[in-house]
């Protein structure tokens, strides 16, 4: 995501905003889950309403389905309006997927990083921005345990800056780019003392790699890690490290903030921000694992009614010990494109392949390895690659190969590789595990 900074006109209005707004969205936070699913289906109604007058590519898919947005009552009715994919909206884009009388001049525009291997770009009125931001402090807020007081300063290890509202003295934000190498990384948030680190994943393995110690001594109150994926247990060793839990959370540059972690470790959904769905691969409403469907309830710059992220999960009515009621995001393991495709057609999810990766690292010893990525180079091969650490050996590469082949299908031949580096791409984010074939 690259954001434009916002005027002043815009920022006084978003400033507006979350002021009047942040008490209701707080109170939300906690509602009973009638009420949760009555403002969603109120506000996705509406946006479904308006992209069918405003937005060609809807009023022709809604036209050939026969369906009217302006008959929905129940979110059943809600289910039967037809999916829209990111082919078409990417194609529309922007005459036929922008609302008619947007003008772009007054958008922050936000260019995904391609991760499905075509760029997207999502306009956001810059003067109705105020949802993200207090989406962004309630993630924030989970990430302290709930305590997130207004003088804590946060760091925020990202490719772009973020437009956040900068009032003097009130959430304090230091933008530090993942272009600086590790140290230098380490050296300005040593200077700055965060108290609550935002940031990559990978960018996060790299500073705990570079040297614990340092990190430990930073004292963090908060942590959190997005925008690519991430294990629960490579975060619990993070969080061993810094002494503090280290959440995560699920968002995309199309739907913005779908889930974060509570206190708790479970993933709520954001649900007065986007309608998530999940279906099978028939786009029924299924209780299985399937593709995520998000409606974003707010842009109505380029409205995302039912919109097809191609990720995997799972969405469970299970309770939370936190107290929330929202309904909970499970067994997230990528998009439905990564992962490892074998000549047989097994797929190997990129949330089993993490997995399968920290754990051959974990059976090392200390500093051996500094970084690494996981690259499927043919249907029946891939290769482990490797930026060696301090400590390694020429049994490293021995004991990772067999860490990794004993949980991997016998068809897969594993090989471990060294390289200098591991490199991000334009759009700052370095994938851990890689399909690098054309199916």
């Amino acid at each position: 995501m690259s954001l434009r900074r916002l005027s002043p006109r815009e920022y006084l209005v978003n400033l507006a905003g979350v002021v009047v707004s942040m008490p209701v969205y707080s109170h939300r936070e906690w509602a009973q889950r009638p009420d949760l699913d009555a403002f969603a289906l109120r506000r996705a109604r509406d946006m479904a309403v308006w992209a069918e007058a405003k937005v060609p590519i809807y009023r022709e898919l809604y036209g050939k389905a026969g369906v009217q947005p302006n008959d929905i009552r129940t979110l059943d009715d809600f289910r039967r309006l037809p999916l829209m994919d990111k082919d078409a909206v990417r194609a529309g884009y922007p005459a036929r997927s922008v609302a008619e009388g947007i003008d772009l001049r007054r958008c922050l525009l936000s260019t995904s990083s391609g991760s499905s291997g075509r760029m997207m770009t999502v306009p956001h009125l810059a003067d109705r921005f105020w949802p993200y931001l207090i989406s962004g402090q309630r993630m924030l807020r989970w990430a302290t345990a709930d305590h997130y007081p207004f003088w804590y300063r946060q760091a925020y290890v990202y490719t772009s800056e973020y437009p956040l509202l900068r009032v003097p003295g009130l959430y304090p934000m230091k933008f530090i780019p993942t272009a600086a190498d590790p140290e230098r990384v380490l050296e300005a948030l040593e200077a700055l003392r965060p108290h609550i680190l935002h940031t990559y994943p990978t960018v996060l393995r790299d500073l705990v790699a570079l040297s614990p110690t340092r990190m430990s001594a930073l004292h963090l109150r908060g942590a959190s890690v997005g925008s690519e994926l991430s294990t629960q247990s490579e975060r619990d060793t993070w969080a061993e490290i810094l002494g503090v839990r280290v959440c995560d959370e699920y968002s995309t540059e199309e739907l913005g903030r779908v889930a974060s972690q509570c206190p708790q470790g479970s993933y709520h959904l954001h649900e007065d921000v986007v309608l998530t769905e999940i279906v099978d691969e028939q786009g029924r409403t299924t209780c299985e694992v399937g593709e995520v469907v998000g409606t974003e309830l707010h842009n109505h710059a380029m409205p995302f009614v039912r919109y097809r992220q191609g990720d995997l999960a799972r969405i469970s009515d299970q309770a939370c010990s936190c107290g929330r009621h929202t309904r909970l995001l499970t067994d997230l393991v990528g998009r439905r494109n990564d992962g490892f495709l074998l000549r047989d057609e097994t797929h190997l999810s990129a949330g089993f392949l993490l997995d399968v990766s920290y754990r051959a690292i974990l059976g090392l010893a200390e500093d051996m390895v500094s970084a690494y990525r996981f690259v499927q180079k043919n249907p029946d091969s891939a290769v482990f690659e490797v930026v060696a650490g301090t400590a390694w050996d020429e049994r490293s590469a021995v004991l990772i190969k067999a860490a990794l082949a004993s949980e991997l299908p016998p068809a897969l031949a594993v090989s471990v590789s060294l390289v200098p580096e591991i490199s991000r791409s334009a759009g700052g984010k370095r994938s851990t595990v890689v399909r690098d074939f054309a199916q």
